[in-house]
């Protein structure tokens, strides 16, 4: 007995010295990671309280000084948080990570279903709170027109007579007879099924939890249980997944519909004479391709290589006819989508967005960098890999784990098809729209989440084998979790206080007709603060009307005091106000006799 305690008094020292020594390295950590937090926010002050500008291309010099700050001061802050909490919580991380590989069935679905109901609250959060759950892109507004069209049965509506025609003339929609939104009928048509209840802004939220859902299904099939649960836990904390979803903009669908392509593709793989994977791939790239061509064609290419090279090596009859079914389900949407256009432009080649250049004389490059090829290319390689690495978690080092995720072969696909996106943009020089990250490719956030897992696992194992791995693998594990602190604590409220000044704007007139307690009114557009009022908006126009015209209040082009007496005379029960700005002020008054 007296030997024994001996040993535990003789212990006792070494594990208080240790602990003072971690308790020491904390308080260090947390004093630097403070200070360097300290210094971004207060940076702010001589840096126009990093003001985010909308509406325009290209950088502003505030987005520049936080972006700068971040990456410096933020990256040191998040190395130093992970390092307290792998001190503190180390242990717990290591247990949780290893038992991750083996989750029962039960703890799989509670898990994913938390997932998902996270991802929705943050999703439906962000709507309410951040964009006041209003459109933030004119892009927005045609979605929902096309969708209410699709819902009333038609698919697309008769122009207003040639005298009063033009009132309804507006962002991107067509209006020559046939009245139209220009973009592709995929998403549309999935918004139409909340349009036939009034709730179209609803669908996305409800698309985000479907592609937690498959993406951990998705996550499983290539890289494993424990990158699929990893990949669980960060789609809700992916900035640029949620963010994007609050929005009615067809990124959430297209992401659906690869990931369910993906899914299908893998499948084929590991069973190439199972016709209903061949299905279910044609579905999904069909409804990817039908909502967004550029960038599900670019995702696919080297997917559609791979799957063709499998059945060459198979060379079962049962693998051949799955093909054919794949290409036949393929051959029948574009034929569909050639049928679709022909009833709208009148040309089976022609779509509505081709169809608007011609009209209007859009510049279908806008905004990019005036300079011969291939610097235009190289500029949006560059300036696509910076926003991504701030707007994929709204970490300083956001695509850090995604080089090292698992070499397999599908994952070598994911990689490259996501890569590939981005790059088929980068190659038009098409400059992107920064509302809610690079808005062009935003469909790639659910697979640079599950890379970022895979990488995660790998570089943990990696660490394992270092000396002291097993310390440095814990830092590994943590450093997620600073990350997601620095996002909480520095990216969202930076982005935050512009979103929101942002979404006032966009909301602006909506709010001046409520305040006003107009109906039955028409309200005749001369200008919006989109373009006048900081920090601006990506909505330069008025919202579109319903396809009944039923409307409580009417808002229309302002195209003349003359005119616009005209179209009262058409509605003798509306009232006519004019809305536009005067000196900075958008104000509305009524039509005067």
């Amino acid at each position: 007995m007296a030997l024994e305690f001996g040993e535990r008094v003789y212990a006792s020292p070494r594990a208080e010295a240790r602990a003072a020594t971690s308790m020491r390295q904390m308080l260090l950590a947390t004093f630097v990671a403070g200070l360097c937090l300290a210094v971004i926010h207060v940076s702010a002050l001589a840096n126009g309280y990093y003001q985010i500008y909308y509406g325009r291309f290209g950088w502003g010099l505030p987005e520049v000084a936080f972006l700068l700050h971040y990456l410096l001061f933020g990256g040191v802050a998040a190395g130093c948080l992970a390092w307290v909490v792998s001190l503190r919580v180390g242990d717990g991380l290591a247990t949780t990570f290893d038992r991750l590989e083996a989750l029962s069935q039960r703890a799989a679905l509670v898990m994913v279903g938390a997932a998902a109901a996270a991802t929705f609250s943050a999703v439906t959060l962000s709507r309410y709170g951040l964009l006041r759950n209003t459109a933030i892109t004119d892009d927005e507004n045609a979605y929902v027109f096309m969708a209410r069209v699709f819902a009333s049965g038609r698919l697309y509506l008769v122009s207003m007579p040639d005298e009063i025609r033009h009132f309804f003339d507006n962002q991107f929609i067509i209006n020559d007879g046939k009245w139209y939104g220009i973009y592709f009928p995929g998403h549309p048509l999935v918004l139409a099924l909340g349009a036939l209840f009034g709730a179209e802004r609803w669908v996305p939220s409800l698309v985000a939890v479907l592609t937690v859902l498959m993406g951990f299904l998705v996550a499983r099939r290539i890289f494993g249980a424990r990158a699929a649960a990893i990949a669980t836990i960060l789609f809700p904390v992916t900035v640029y997944l949620v963010l994007p979803s609050a929005t009615l903009l067809a990124h959430s669908t297209a992401a659906l519909a690869l990931l369910t392509f993906v899914y299908g593709a893998v499948r084929i793989g590991e069973t190439p004479e199972s016709l209903r994977w061949w299905i279910v791939a044609a579905v999904g790239l069909a409804w990817a391709g039908v909502t967004r061509p550029l960038g599900p064609t670019a995702f696919a290419i080297p997917w559609l290589g791979w799957l063709v090279m499998g059945v060459g090596r198979d060379r079962r009859p049962r693998a051949w006819t799955g093909l054919v079914l794949f290409c036949a389900i393929g051959l029948t949407s574009v034929v569909l989508f050639c049928g679709y256009n022909h009833a709208l432009t009148g040309d089976a080649f022609e779509t509505g967005y081709q169809r608007s250049v011609e009209l209007n004389k859009h510049a279908l490059l806008a905004g990019r960098l005036p300079a011969p090829w291939p610097l235009p290319t190289i500029y949006e390689v560059g300036h696509t890999l910076l926003r991504l690495n701030f707007w994929e978690f709204g970490w300083p080092l956001s695509l850090l784990f995604v080089p090292f995720f698992r070499r397999t072969a599908p994952g070598i696909l994911l990689a490259v098809g996501s890569c590939a996106v981005p790059l088929a943009y980068a190659v038009l020089g098409m400059t992107n729209v920064y509302a809610l990250g690079p808005t062009h490719y935003a469909e790639i956030a659910v697979f640079l989440a599950i890379l970022s897992a895979s990488g995660l696992e790998e570089l943990v194992k990696a660490a394992r084998r270092w000396p002291a791995g097993e310390r440095w693998a814990r830092v590994v594990m943590a450093v997620p979790v600073g990350s997601v602190l620095c996002m909480v604590l520095v990216f969202l409220p930076i982005h935050a206080a512009s979103l929101r000044q942002m979404s006032l704007i966009a909301r602006a007139p909506y709010d001046l007709v409520e305040e006003a307690g107009l109906d039955q009114a028409i309200v005749f557009v001369d200008s919006l603060p989109a373009l006048q009022v900081f920090p601006g908006a990506w909505v330069y126009f008025h919202r579109n009307p319903r396809p009944d015209l039923l409307d409580p209040v009417l808002f229309v082009r302002d195209l003349g005091p003359d005119r616009d007496a005209q179209l009262m005379r058409v509605f003798p029960d509306r009232k006519g106000y004019v809305m536009g700005m005067r000196e900075g002020r958008l104000t509305i008054v009524p039509v005067r006799p």
